[in-house]
């Protein structure tokens, strides 16, 4: 009787207009943030051509010397669609299964709550990546990979300090009172940062949903692992470092506690009132 009761609960705050319509939040912004971002991977200028017209002038440099090992414009591109994105759809987007883990551990979102929503991040993604398979016919070049000669600790490593950083940086814009255009620009530079380091190393995936698309329309899953334990591990470390040490939520254990059972209420007569203060 128990368990049937809590499971109706549960479904019924799944279910409940404001759970729904995030949910759909998070597949158009994901879906237009990984449209944008991985075009720019897809569609990219032919650099041989620009190599050979500048060899021509100059003939003392080598093809090395003339083409930048790190695709700026991919970095630019990445920051500037995940601000955009989540400007366009507004009501605060995760856009990131790496943020909603965090703003569960975190009792800012219901487990369940943030299950949903990474599902609509994943499904976002598998149709952005869809669309761009059928018009490029080659989503190859999107896929995250670990580079030769990295080890697959490191590749973990380097998914985890910029999911870290991403996910400090979304914790600190979320707690604290900000223009409506400056939590998705910083995020952004986040994004852009993350690149930046990591994009030599794995091609930076900081978010499954980025890297789950692509890897589904190719059917190519070789360590696919890598972008979700980096990730969810980045998350997890952010979520603690933010509210145990950096900004401490609580006093004590019994306040972590009280807050916990308030979140998760599910009575009949206080599940209106606690669902309409949660996001």
């Amino acid at each position: 009787m128990f368990v049937s009761r809590w499971f109706r609960l549960v479904l019924h705050d799944v279910l409940a207009p404001s759970c729904l319509h995030h949910f759909l939040l998070e597949f158009v912004g994901t879906a237009l943030f990984l449209l944008a971002s991985l075009s720019a991977v897809l569609i990219r200028p032919n650099l041989r051509s620009a190599v050979s017209l500048t060899n021509q002038s100059c003939p003392s440099l080598g093809e090395s010397e003339l083409v930048p090992a790190c695709p700026l414009h991919v970095v630019l591109v990445f920051g500037l669609s995940v601000a955009m994105a989540a400007l366009c759809v507004g009501g605060a987007p995760h856009l990131n299964p790496a943020v909603s883990i965090a703003m569960a551990l975190t009792l800012r979102l219901r487990l369940w709550r943030a299950a949903l929503y990474m599902i609509g991040q994943l499904l976002g993604g598998v149709a952005s990546a869809g669309l761009l398979m059928g018009l490029t016919r080659d989503m190859t070049p999107a896929l995250n990979q670990v580079s030769s000669g990295v080890q697959l600790h490191q590749a973990v490593t380097v998914e985890t300090l910029v999911t870290l950083q991403l996910v400090l940086v979304v914790l600190r814009t979320t707690d604290v009172s900000l223009p409506a255009a400056a939590p998705p620009l910083l995020v952004g530079l986040a994004v852009s940062l993350g690149h930046l380091v990591a994009v030599g190393a794995t091609g930076c995936g900081m978010n499954p949903a980025r890297s789950f698309g692509p890897a589904v329309v190719t059917l190519d899953f070789r360590n696919h692992w890598v972008f979700w334990a980096g990730p969810a591990l980045g998350a997890c470390l952010a979520a603690l470092l933010n509210d145990l040490l950096l900004r401490p939520r609580w006093r004590c254990p019994k306040d972590w506690w009280v807050e916990l059972k308030q979140l998760y209420e599910l009575t009949d007569k206080q599940q209106e009132g606690a669902l309409s203060q949660l996001p």
